[in-house]
Formats: C-alpha cells, structure tokens, sequence
C-alpha cells in the first residue's frame, strides 16, 4: 500500500478492523456465546508447500519457510472454554 506510513492511513485502517471486531463479537453475542471469557488470536496462512510463486522459491532455496508468500493475515476470536485454553494463549502472546 502507498500510503502505509501515513497517520491517516493507519487511522482508517484501524477504523475498519475496530469496525469488523464490532460486527464478529454482536455476531457472536447473538449466537448465545458468553463474552467474558472471549480471545482473540492473530494468524498467518502462507502458501502451499507446493506452490512455485517466486517468494516461495526464494524460501524452498534458502530452507525458510518464514519466507514463503502471505496468503492470509487475520485474527480469529472464540470464546475460551477451559482454563487451559486461557493460559496457552496469554503465554503466546
């Protein structure tokens, strides 16, 4: 993106993740879930091991899989339901 760097860029930006983040935890409320006890977790999918696009060469070549093409960036949210769950993922973070 041009203007990545940009203060109003990154405002927008967040306007519209603080604006899907609403839309997912009323969807989720609306389902019946508890929110108390909701986590949010970020993602990364990159591309299949098979895949011969020209990062994921550059990764095969030099043993790095870090390296290999975005395909998603996210987060997900769910709703904890064990204490197991809820210590795995604050020591992630």
């Amino acid at each position: 993106m041009m203007f990545k760097k940009s203060p109003a860029a990154r405002e927008v930006i967040l306007k519209k993740a603080m604006k899907e983040i609403e839309k997912l935890l009323i969807a989720m409320e609306k389902d019946g879930k508890d929110l108390t006890r909701m986590k949010l977790k970020k993602y990364q999918k990159t591309h299949h091991i098979d895949c011969a696009c020209d990062k994921c060469k550059l990764a095969n070549k030099k043993n790095d899989p870090r390296l290999r093409g975005l395909r998603e960036y996210g987060f997900k949210a769910f709703v904890a339901e064990t204490d197991i769950e809820d210590t795995y993922f604050e020591d992630e973070i």
